[in-house]
């Protein structure tokens, strides 16, 4: 399971199979109702092959199922989570009545003429250069080209053609897994845009799986992000992104989730010592960003605040985008947490930061573009401190090799070289959680 998950584990039923869902290496399997690590998914009931309507009511996970309203024609729906998962309730969606498939070609010595009408059902030769040309393939790519020449985005044209060819009688939604996987950025924007257009051109609507939250916020469709066999959560972008409940959507956020409990005025998590105070009241969910954890080797750095120290142990060491983070455990869970933190950033954007203080201080307009966590108040003159304390105030925290602006840390180590060697797994650290930044909500939400 993902480390940021918080998804319950599955229970013995937790997924059960449809025959004919597929057996192939990494799918699904009809294993009965003991529960693998393989997802799997029963399609209950039957519908009409004319139906403009996508029930998924009867695809149960873990007992429940994926949702309770049925997508209308023209309705999108955007999967994201544990591509085990994924890729298990696509499979099942897809086998549905109403529901299509149509995958994005993989490179082989197969003819761009003969997927398309092995996929499609089209034969006419005019219709398929016309498909062609609209999708933007026209010119060096033909029928004839085989598809092991054709890079990442030209497969996607080629995906783009085959929805414009494909048939719409009794068919409702059309299934499209990870379309826009590995295209490049400057040509990502207007793919999605002809894509999500071709779809609903033909009456039709998507159900597409991603792990981009720019896509899920521009299609803007009710999105179902999967974990551990379950739904964790369901809604709009903003309440998956701004609640994270799973994996995904917790390392999207740079996040660690989790769940606790509010009582009288304090928010406690399991049984350790890290508490803040809260409003609510009743059982909730809690983000604590991994920037918000202070990790350093000495358990009296001054970078403490004192509140809630706890020893750990490193149990994983590993990069996010431009950030290195490190997985990990707490010595005694009456005391600590099990996290996720960073400690390393290496974004140009921290770099250009350290560039402008070196040259006498931030551009006034500094504030619009480069990221801060001031605030106002007894948190912000403790983060002040703690930078004073690692030495990464007014342009510190430089180094010998030149690496210092990206150490997060300076209790870990004066230098990049130096932080890695005291990053080994089995490593013992002290950490203190910055519990004003912990953002907390309720359950029922």
């Amino acid at each position: 399971m993902d480390p940021h998950s918080t998804a319950p584990a599955a229970g013995t039923d937790a997924l059960t199979a449809q025959p004919g869902l597929g057996d192939s290496a990494g799918a699904p399997t009809a294993t009965g109702s003991t529960g693998t690590a393989a997802a799997r998914t029963t399609v209950l009931g039957e519908g009409t092959a004319a139906a403009r309507s996508l029930d998924l009511s009867g695809l149960r996970l873990s007992g429940a199922p994926l949702s309770a309203t049925p997508l209308n024609g023209g309705d999108d729906l955007v999967l994201m989570g544990r591509a085990e998962d994924v890729t298990a309730v696509l499979r099942a969606v897809a086998e549905l009545p109403g529901a299509r498939e149509i995958a994005r070609p993989e490179p082989s010595r197969l003819r761009v003429g003969t997927w398309l009408r092995r996929t499609t059902g089209t034969g006419s030769r005019s219709r398929l250069r016309a498909a062609l040309r609209d999708a933007g393939l026209s010119g060096s790519v033909t029928a004839r080209t085989r598809l092991s020449s054709l890079d990442t985005a030209a497969r996607t044209r080629l995906l783009l053609a085959a929805v414009t060819l494909t048939g719409t009688d009794g068919i409702s939604h059309l299934v499209l897994p990870s379309p826009l996987a590995g295209v490049p950025g400057h040509l990502r924007s207007g793919l999605r845009t002809a894509l999500l257009r071709a779809v609903h051109a033909r009456g039709l609507g998507a159900v597409l799986s991603t792990d981009s939250p720019v896509d899920a916020v521009v299609t803007g469709a009710r999105i179902i992000e999967l974990d551990a066999e379950q739904v964790a959560q369901a809604g709009d972008a903003r309440t998956i992104f701004g609640m994270p409940r799973g994996g995904l959507s917790a390392a999207l956020g740079g996040a660690n989730v989790m769940s606790g409990l509010a009582r009288k005025g304090w928010l406690s998590i399991g049984h350790s010592q890290v508490r803040r105070r809260t409003e609510l009241d009743g059982k909730v969910y809690l983000a604590i960003p991994t920037d918000a954890v202070t990790l350093s080797l000495d358990e009296f750095d001054p970078a403490f605040s004192g509140e809630a120290v706890f020893e750990v142990l490193v149990v994983g060491v590993r990069d996010e985008g431009s950030t290195l983070q490190v997985r990990l455990s707490p010595v005694d869970t009456e005391a600590g947490l099990p996290l996720v933190a960073d400690v390393l950033d290496a974004s140009p954007r921290r770099a250009w930061q350290a560039v402008a203080e070196a040259a006498g201080g931030l551009p006034a307009d500094a504030g619009d573009s480069l990221p801060t966590d001031s605030a106002d108040g007894p948190q912000a003159n403790a983060a002040e401190n703690r930078a004073e304390a690692s030495g990464t105030a007014d342009g510190a925290g430089t180094s010998a090799d030149g690496t210092g602006w990206a150490l997060l840390h300076l209790g870990l180590g004066g230098s990049v070289p130096e932080q890695l060697r005291n990053l080994t797994v089995g490593a013992r650290l002290w950490a203190e959680v910055d519990t004003e930044r912990i953002h907390v909500w309720p359950v029922e939400e």
